[in-house]
């Protein structure tokens, strides 16, 4: 069993070459044996991943980098213990376009997931998987204003139905009878900061965002014939919410949503364009 799921996940270590740029064997560390992996400044690839995360048409992602990324695998307690992803820092630059961007459209991060077919093993460790963040900085661009997001200490794993971290086996609800199967994940972080500042009117004063101890609960729903989801829910908890707004802050807020505003209803009325002439043809 454990040949088996390492095959897979040395093939979706592949795939994922296929995303970055200037990947070179040293940059690489690879012990199948031993269950573990690094990865050291990882670049992806700009305009694929903009088709893979399926971002709007009047987004654009200008770069992505990440200095370490490593695995570890218990291959005796695959059942019970999560494979653990950590990742250090990563480091995304998106920028607004003035005009909506074309492309051919792709599979999404669905090409990044495991073959379908009936829920088995292979997917009860996928969906298991540990998933940690040391730093996240992500700068957005557009022609009105600049924002930056930081998040510190990232982390996805596995729950219980209440809540709680428990053995793998215990954070799935499987109902043979209906076919479906739920899947519980909580995502948590430690710090979001959030700013932004007009490049047009100086006299704007800067937003600032910021929350403390938050966290996502997620549960989804899975047809276990194929392993599509069926739905999903999801509960946001903030335990701290900071956020300092002036009148001059609020003209900026309404500022820079205005001059998203114009770049979202362009974007709309271009998608729509495509799928009507796809219906056409």
């Amino acid at each position: 069993m454990a040949l088996i799921v390492s095959r897979h996940q040395i093939h979706r270590w592949l795939r994922m070459v296929s995303y970055t740029k200037n990947l070179s064997p040293d940059k690489v560390n690879l012990s199948a044996f031993r269950g573990e992996g690094e990865l050291s400044n990882l670049q992806l690839d700009e305009n694929v991943l903009t088709e893979l995360l399926e971002l709007p048409a009047w987004l654009r992602l200008t770069s992505a980098w990440c200095n370490h990324v490593s695995f570890r695998i218990s291959w005796t307690k695959l059942k019970s213990t999560p494979i653990m992803l950590t990742l250090d820092e990563v480091n995304i630059t998106i920028e607004t376009c003035e005009i909506a961007r074309s492309g051919t459209p792709t599979a999404g991060l669905s090409s990044l997931a495991v073959p379908q077919g009936k829920y088995s093993f292979i997917h009860k460790v996928i969906d298991g998987i540990t998933i940690v963040v040391n730093t996240v900085n992500v700068n957005l661009k557009s022609p009105a204003f600049t924002a930056s997001v930081q998040m510190s200490r990232i982390r996805v794993e596995s729950r219980t139905p209440k809540w709680i971290l428990g053995d793998l086996r215990v954070t799935r609800l499987k109902d043979p009878t209906r076919g479906m199967i739920l899947i519980f994940k909580e995502l948590s972080w430690q710090t979001v900061r959030i700013e932004a500042s007009s490049t047009q009117d100086l006299s704007l004063t800067p937003l600032r965002l910021l929350t403390n101890q938050a966290k996502c609960r997620i549960t989804i729903k899975k047809r276990l014939s194929d392993c599509s989801i069926v739905a999903s829910r999801l509960v946001l908890i903030l335990d701290d919410l900071l956020w300092v707004l002036t009148d001059s802050q609020l003209k900026a807020a309404l500022h820079f949503a205005d001059s998203l505003t114009g770049l979202i209803k362009a974007s709309t009325n271009v998608v729509q364009r495509v799928k009507a002439q796809k219906k056409l043809e």
